[in-house]
């Protein structure tokens, strides 16, 4: 079984947003690749056992590239990134391999299941990113207020959080 996700954040150019490009606290790795992280952590298990290489080929600008290996909960995760090389402003995947096939989320929101011709496909009876988007951010802000009354959610805890952020922080020092 195997994790990985593809973060292709920023623009379909070689240049991201400003907002984005600062070494000290932007960059894609901070801001796309920590999603992908919690959510190879919340399905697989604790982050652990990284290497792996990053470009930063301008002086304080934020990376251009990831390659990173790791493990979530001993299973293999690949980690690739590159800011442009796409024609989308915003293009990602993870995806989750096994022994019984391969599942994919891509740019955030589409689920797709592998079939036999090696194709990624919609679940037939999946919701529409149009009409779930406002179900998910609805549940997002349910989260919030129950975290915030000190009630059980799904959101991230902050010592997962933490997690996260220090395996991000430890990328882009590689």
């Amino acid at each position: 079984m195997a994790a990985g996700a593809e973060p292709g954040p920023g623009t379909g150019s070689a240049t991201p947003p400003r907002w984005l490009d600062a070494r000290g606290e932007g960059g894609f790795t901070r801001e796309v690749v920590s999603h992908f992280l919690f959510l190879a952590r919340r399905q697989l298990g604790p982050l652990a056992g990284l290497a792996g290489r990053i470009d930063f080929p301008e002086p304080g600008r934020s990376e251009r590239a990831i390659d990173v290996t790791l493990t979530a909960g001993g299973i293999p995760v690949t980690l690739t990134g590159r800011v442009g090389g796409v024609a989308a402003d915003d293009h990602n995947t993870w995806t989750l391999e096994g022994d019984a096939g391969a599942v994919r989320l891509r740019d955030w929101a589409i689920a797709e299941r592998r079939g036999a011709d090696g194709r990624f496909e919609p679940e037939p009876d999946a919701i529409p990113n149009e009409k779930l988007r406002p179900i998910t951010l609805r549940r997002q802000l349910e989260g919030v207020v129950r975290m915030a009354r000190g009630e059980p959610h799904h959101l991230a805890t902050f010592a997962e959080a933490l997690d996260v952020q220090e395996v991000v922080e430890a990328i882009l020092t590689l």
